[in-house]
Formats: C-alpha cells, structure tokens, sequence
C-alpha cells in the first residue's frame, strides 16, 4: 500500500493519474496495483499489450504485480520483461503510455527501487 501511495503523490505533476487511488487501484491481498486511465480496446497488437486496455493519446494503463518465480499465469511468463524482484518475490512491471502524456516511467521505477525492488535498467 506504500508503494500506492507514492504513485497517489505522483499526481501533482502528471495529468494521467488524476484518478489513481491506492485504496481503489491497489490490490493488497492479490499482491498487484493496475491502473487505466482513457483507455481503449486493443487494436490489431499482438503479445500481452494485445491483451490490456491502450492508452489514448492522453492515457496510461500499467500493472505492478509481485508474485512466485515459480508461477505459470499468462502475465507472470510474458518474454522480454525486466528480470526485477522484492525479496524472493518476482515483479511484473508493464506500462503503456499515450503519445501526448508526460512519461511516468522512470518516477514509477523510482518508486519501486524506494520499495525494495532491484533488478537491471532497460537499455
């Protein structure tokens, strides 16, 4: 939930995540945080971004979410995603951004490092 809450700040300084809430978009049982914000239906992508809500040009939709190296669910065996972990845990972090929206990447990954979470930097 701290991890939510430091996105929840994030607000001040970007427009597409004026409705992020920790409470609602932080799932503590499940171990995930999701979020979309004016989004659309995939159109014609393939691989997991054909698979999640599309930002518009002034959207965003991302997913944080901790679970067991071990597991077989869909989202948590997509290739070509950071190797990152907290703890023993591993972490899916996928993030879509529309094309007219200042860039929350690295503020999230920011975020994730305070909490713990390490692994390698994209390219």
């Amino acid at each position: 939930m701290a991890m939510a809450k430091d996105i929840e700040a994030l607000k001040i300084n970007h427009p597409q995540l004026a409705d992020f809430s920790a409470a609602n978009h932080c799932d503590v049982d499940g171990l995930y945080i999701s979020y979309a914000f004016r989004t659309h239906r995939p159109e014609g992508r393939a691989g997991w971004a054909g698979g999640v809500p599309n930002p518009n040009d002034d959207g965003v939709w991302f997913t944080i979410d901790l679970h067991d190296p071990d597991s077989m669910a869909q989202l948590h065996t997509q290739p070509l995603t950071e190797d990152l972990r907290l703890g023993r845990m591993k972490v899916t972090f996928l993030i879509l951004q529309g094309a007219q929206t200042s860039n929350i990447y690295e503020a999230l990954r920011e975020i994730l490092e305070k909490h713990g979470v390490r692994g390698p930097h994209p390219p």
